[in-house]
């Protein structure tokens, strides 16, 4: 495993804070991560995202909140460098491969080149978050009380 910490460029500050301000409204993310577009163009990303609140909203029905949140977070010019948005769910083989291998607590991005991201034929990431699913913090266990 190799994660090297990205030197700070404005397109993934902006995507580090995206990421935290998601994670304060919806929940944690368990992958949050840039792969480089498959089109081959230099600059173009795909976003690929997996949070338990993605999995009980669905993953389709979340792409539009999630490009709404994009469109505020990120200068213009960086919402065009995302290619395309990939919500993936928590139980995805992949996702548990990839956490399983690390663990990257947002509010730093990496650059990886991981076992688990050659096995999809992806050679560099910029991981954002990676971390095995958990409550969310904002939840708390509700207690009953029964009458004895």
């Amino acid at each position: 495993m190799a994660l090297k910490a990205v030197v700070a460029n404005r397109f993934v500050q902006q995507l580090v804070e995206f990421v935290q301000k998601m994670e304060t409204s919806k929940g944690q993310f368990t992958l949050a991560m840039l792969v480089p577009s498959e089109s081959g163009l230099t600059d173009k990303w795909n976003l690929v995202l997996s949070a338990k609140w993605i999995d009980d909203q669905g993953r389709q029905p979340a792409i539009p909140m999630i490009t709404s949140s994009l469109l505020y977070h990120l200068s213009k010019a960086n919402v065009q460098k995302i290619e395309r948005i990939s919500p993936l769910s928590t139980n995805d083989s992949r996702v548990r491969d990839l956490v399983g291998e690390m663990e990257v607590v947002p509010g730093t991005a990496y650059r990886g080149q991981l076992f688990a991201l050659t096995k999809w034929g992806i050679e560099e990431a910029i991981i954002l978050a990676a971390r095995h699913p958990s409550f969310s913090p904002n939840r708390q266990p509700q207690t009953v009380r029964v009458r004895g």
